[in-house]
């Protein structure tokens, strides 16, 4: 059975090993400040913007989704950016991801967002077939300037 529920300062070396599988799947590093503040912030009661919510099976954490509330100019109600989702490969198939979706949109309802959102690399088939099932794939095309 898998147990949904927010993270606790406690699963710290757990968030930092499931946020680096992240960040290998994804080729590519973030500077350690960034990962230790991000840590500080989804943990901190007072930061209602940014939190994580995991995933347990038989009492091992085995997926992370951390989000970004934020204002919205289209809407008088937060949305939710559901910016980071990983699931240890090890348990994968197993519903975690289904879970942790399903639980940001619970939370969200609750709380009277607007919509949650996401993205992923186009050719990440097997996150978008279950991404596809949860949520509709839009058309908007996203662009960055690095600065």
């Amino acid at each position: 059975m898998i147990n949904i529920r927010d993270l606790t300062t406690a699963e710290e070396a757990r968030w930092r090993e499931l946020w680096q599988g992240y960040l290998t799947f994804y080729e590519t590093a973030v500077a350690p400040d960034a990962t230790d503040t991000t840590w500080a912030r989804l943990i901190d009661p007072n930061e209602a913007a940014m939190f994580c919510i995991v995933a347990e099976i038989d009492d091992i954490v085995v997926g992370i989704v951390n989000c970004v509330l934020h204002w919205n100019t289209w809407t008088e109600k937060p949305v939710c950016y559901l910016e980071d989702l990983f699931v240890d490969p090890v348990v994968r198939g197993q519903g975690a991801g289904r879970a942790l979706i399903e639980a940001v949109r619970t939370r969200g309802q609750a709380e009277g967002w607007h919509r949650v959102y996401w993205r992923t690399r186009n050719d990440n088939t097997t996150a978008r077939a279950l991404y596809g099932t949860l949520a509709t794939e839009t058309d908007w095309v996203t662009y960055e300037i690095s600065l």
